[in-house]
């Protein structure tokens, strides 16, 4: 059975996020984990408090706030941070882009996720298995410097640094000489090495999609962007899933070369433009 994970609240820009994990992770912990449960621990008269808060319903009081607190065993630093994304969540009016627009304003705060967290989960950073893959080029030097020149700035030197470091600490990248030269070597696909949480995932294809923002630039020889819009039934949806799932493979197995020329990045979104729910 899985283990209990102490979640950590400087990882979340969104408060009902880490409610949300929190909650997932005890009913996988614990099977009789329930919201009445939950209340009664708290000092609620009855779920809906909490329910409504986690469902997006209605935001957490002073009151819950404290309870909440005084069950997560929060020191100052972060009560003060959870009390902050309450905040920051009632003035963002649940908007997610202004969420991370006001948290990212907020240098109290940018200084408290930085200083509690550890690095970015390589897993869903997508600049990390940039370099992965840049390790595979023909004319790859493992230095900031250079991957920041080689991805026309889209990684800057001192994060490639760090990246190439975590990288070679988690054995994702291995020292490796070739022709008499040091250099990194790719080992493996990069895996979670933590608790994964939405919010990083969200984080993680927000990045990727800004990237197929910003190809539109890229001249057109050296880019193809396509685009279908269909009818679908409902019971097709596994089915078109898993078509795109073999396509990815497939075209993977078939274009990926080591050594190679280029890094490019393959994204593939499929999602209702209609709701009739």
């Amino acid at each position: 059975m899985e283990k209990e994970k102490k979640l950590n609240i400087f990882e979340y820009s969104d408060y009902r996020e880490f409610l949300r994990d929190f909650n997932d992770m005890k009913k996988r912990v614990n099977p009789s984990w329930s919201f009445g449960l939950w209340a009664s621990k708290l000092g609620l008269n009855s779920i809906s408090s909490i329910t409504m808060i986690i469902n997006g319903q209605r935001h957490a009081g002073k009151k819950i706030q404290a309870s909440l607190i005084n069950y997560f065993n929060f020191n100052s630093k972060e009560s003060y941070y959870f009390e902050e994304l309450v905040k920051i969540a009632k003035s963002s009016k649940n908007d997610p882009s202004l969420t991370i627009l006001l948290l990212e304003q907020n240098e109290d705060l940018k200084s408290l996720r930085e200083e509690n967290t550890e690095q970015v989960d390589l897993f869903f950073n997508w600049k990390a298995h940039c370099i992965k893959e840049l390790s595979q080029l023909k004319d790859f030097t493992p230095d900031g410097e250079w991957v920041e020149k080689r991805t026309n700035n889209l990684i800057k030197k001192d994060e490639a640094n760090k990246l190439l470091s975590a990288l070679l600490k988690n054995n994702f990248l291995e020292e490796s000489e070739i022709g008499g030269k040091k250099t990194l070597v790719a080992v493996g696909a990069i895996h979670p090495t933590k608790e994964v949480t939405m919010d990083a995932a969200k984080a993680y294809h927000k990045g990727l999609m800004e990237n197929s923002y910003e190809a539109i630039n890229i001249d057109k020889n050296k880019r193809a962007l396509h685009a279908s819009t269909l009818s679908v039934l409902r019971e097709d949806l596994p089915k078109a899933k898993e078509l795109i799932r073999e396509f990815q493979m497939k075209f993977s197995e078939e274009i990926e070369q080591n050594p190679a020329d280029e890094v490019y990045q393959l994204n593939i979104q499929f999602f209702p433009l209609t709701d009739s729910d």
